[in-house]
């Protein structure tokens, strides 16, 4: 076991659930472009919001690189969106968030971070309305890359510079897109079963899967092995 696990999360379906996503973003769409679209052949699960943009750019300007010199104004503008939206309706955690994600930032044998499809404002803006962006500061993030294995690549050469290995750790994500993005580099995932079933996320490929993230003791000592002390 290293002397240093790193334990990366997904955000969306994985720590919490909004309800303001979808709109921050077509807000957004409309404001910085002008676009119109409801969003019914968009898919969210395990995508990164800079694919997103892509795909509605090819659909809207016939140039799926047509969005990308204002995709700083759109993020912006979506984190703008997005905040006041989970203002009026906050997001649900998943059970168990909390709790573990606060043990974890506890354990001096962990190194917390994230990756996610979420811009990095937006995906700050979710975790602070739920009290959880104090534990978290580093990762890889929806508008750095389209490609999500990129985003986990990200991570692990942060990782590197510090002389810590991603591949000695875990990513937790709740697709198969998540899933994919671990083994990209060589990392374990511990998959969360929202979106999928156990069974479609076991044979992506998960290491382990988990319906939530309770109880708190089970899931640190899946992750943590010998470097997990139950409370008591």
């Amino acid at each position: 076991m290293p002397s240093l696990v790193p334990i990366w999360f997904d955000i969306d379906g994985t720590i919490l659930h909004t309800r303001a996503g979808r709109g921050a973003f077509q807000k957004a769409l409309r404001d910085t472009y002008g676009w119109q679209d409801s969003f019914e052949s968009v898919v969210f699960a395990g995508n990164t919001d800079l694919q997103v943009l892509m795909d509605l750019s090819r659909v809207h300007a016939g140039d799926e690189k047509a969005g990308l010199k204002d995709c700083r104004r759109l993020f912006d503008c979506m984190a703008d969106h997005l905040d006041a939206g989970l203002a009026e309706n906050p997001p649900e955690l998943v059970p168990g968030a909390t709790e573990l994600i606060g043990r974890l930032a506890e354990n001096p044998h962990v190194l917390l971070g994230l990756v996610t499809g979420n811009a990095r404002d937006c995906a700050f803006i979710k975790l602070k309305h739920v009290d959880l962006d104090v534990h978290f500061s580093e990762g890889g993030f929806g508008d750095q890359h389209a490609d999500r294995n990129e985003l986990a690549r990200l991570a692990k050469s942060q990782l590197a510079a510090k002389h810590v290995d991603l591949a000695q750790g875990w990513i937790i994500g709740d697709t198969p897109r998540d899933i994919e993005a671990a083994k990209h580099i060589g990392a374990r995932c511990l998959g969360v079963s929202c979106h999928f079933s156990p069974a479609e996320l076991r044979e992506a490929g998960a290491d382990e899967v988990v319906e939530d993230l309770t109880p708190t003791d089970g899931v640190l000592n899946l992750l943590l092995g010998e470097f997990h002390r139950p409370d008591g």
